[in-house]
């Protein structure tokens, strides 16, 4: 079926599945803003490699940031983790304390995280392991922040904004030209590669579009204070962070230059999301860019990017103080896709022959990878449900709709969401509520590569990102 015909097919039965949606009456809005510090102890595991690796030096502090909103008798708070991933297990544990501690039902809440990839690790990926005590840490101050974002709602005005920062963002899937390696570590031959080697002879021409526009939701109070900038990229992470060195990233980067910038008080919390960025990072593989190379530069130069664009489109906005909140919420029944009989059987020999405790660092192309996606694939199968229920939400506030995806996206999914909605201002917060890993569109399984590998990162049906923002942008049309 084709994409639009499904959209058209879809969007009339999701009134029947959305959970709720929630219209405030006319009054005055309020805001309120918090952050909690979640900054791991030495000695905790970062899952943001290959390898697992562990703190030895803290660069900048973690948060948790919530961005609060209220009108009338209606509520509906942001929240925002670094850290790579937060899993829907460990959200719906914050979620429950919210709910004992502030009355706010888990549709009034959204939490994502930044994917930062150089924070603690909370969840078990293919290829390293959960720290769990950093994980029981989390939902307590995740529950916290939410609490104090509220206690903070004060009457507001708020400005919409976008603007395109083209060079941040590339498609990290490439087709490639014959006589480069590209076999998966299951032993199969690929049509595209995932982050080739920058300059290489082979590259022939990326995959997919990608989304350039930075978009954000300003918060100032009536007199003109500032709270709060929420802002939206699709781009994968920055990083330039060494080894065992714990930072948000360029995530933690933008709240210091907008405070800075826009001569904000203490108070000012700036929380940046990450949109659809799952085809996407900042790589320079045709080397017309030139970075800096020095720990931690990167990531500054692109906050600055960013920042200064953002205060750029600001000087158009146009503020309001009257802004409806509107949100809905659904759920996404969505299956697991299944090894076959032969790939399971070959995993399991992988595994049963392989000592594990004596792997070390691992290539694309080498056996240890293959080691490891074969354990995952093992796991998978005997721990993960075959069916999913995932979350989406639809969040309006006057001009601008913000959409929420429980994974990984691509920047096309991302792209096709700001075409289909009719919000004058539009942006996708991607890996909320849940992680259910990538979801890629289905013709991108047919060409492989990293994003489609099965594993606990990737094991949604190929039908999966179709049902997803499917039902988002149905729920999208309900707010507006």
């Amino acid at each position: 079926m084709k994409r639009k015909t499904f959209l058209k097919t879809i969007i009339p039965a999701l009134f029947l599945v959305a959970c709720g949606i929630t219209v405030s009456a006319q009054s005055v809005l309020k805001a309120g803003a918090s952050k909690v510090n979640i900054t791991p102890p030495f000695g905790t595991i970062i899952n943001g490699d290959f390898l697992p690796f562990y703190t030895q030096e803290i660069h900048d502090s973690l948060y948790v940031k919530s961005l609060a909103f209220g009108s009338g008798k209606e509520r509906f708070v942001f929240v925002v983790v670094d850290n790579m991933t937060v899993d829907g297990d460990l959200i719906n544990d914050a979620k429950a304390l919210i709910l004992k501690n502030t009355g706010l039902q888990p549709g009034q809440v959204m939490v994502s995280s930044t994917h930062s990839h150089s924070c603690g690790s909370v969840i078990e990926t293919a290829t390293c392991q959960a720290d769990l005590s950093y994980r029981l840490s989390l939902p307590a101050k995740i529950a916290e922040s939410v609490r104090i974002a509220l206690s903070k709602l004060q009457p507001v005005k708020i400005a919409w904004g976008h603007i395109d920062v083209p060079k941040h963002v590339a498609c990290r899937r490439w087709f490639m030209k014959a006589g480069y390696p590209m076999v998966n570590p299951f032993g199969e031959t690929e049509r595209v590669w995932m982050n080739p080697e920058p300059g290489s002879e082979f590259l022939d021409h990326p995959v997919s579009p990608t989304d350039p526009q930075v978009s954000y939701l300003a918060v100032k109070t009536i007199a003109g204070k500032w709270i709060s900038i929420l802002g939206n990229y699709s781009t994968h992470y920055a990083g330039g962070i060494p080894e065992n060195t714990i930072s948000a990233d360029y995530y933690g980067e933008m709240d210091i230059q907008l405070k800075a910038k826009l001569n904000a008080g203490d108070d000012f919390i700036g929380i940046m999301t990450n949109g659809t960025s799952g085809d996407v990072n900042t790589f320079d593989f045709r080397q017309t860019k030139h970075y800096p190379t020095g720990n931690f530069e990167k990531m500054k130069l692109i906050a600055n990017d960013i920042s200064d664009s953002i205060l750029v489109s600001l000087k158009q906005a146009s503020w309001d103080s009257k802004a409806a909140l509107k949100h809905a919420n659904a759920e996404v029944a969505v299956d697991r896709r299944q090894p076959s009989k032969e790939l399971l059987a070959r995993e399991k020999e992988i595994v049963r022959k392989t000592n594990y405790g004596s792997l070390g660092s691992i290539d694309k192309a080498g056996s240890d990878y293959s080691r490891l996606y074969a354990l995952d694939v093992v796991k998978l199968d005997a721990y993960q449900p075959k069916t999913f229920q995932l979350p989406v939400q639809a969040i309006s506030l006057g001009e601008g709709t913000i959409g929420t995806l429980p994974g990984e996206f691509f920047a096309e999914t991302g792209l096709n969401l700001k075409q289909l909605a009719s919000s004058k201002f539009y942006f996708s917060i991607s890996l909320a509520n849940a992680m259910i890993g990538y979801v890629p569109p289905a013709p991108q399984f047919q060409l492989g590569g990293y994003e489609t590998w099965l594993c606990s990162g990737s094991c949604t049906e190929v039908g999966a990102e179709a049902k997803i923002s499917g039902t988002l942008i149905g729920l999208i049309k309900s707010v507006q």
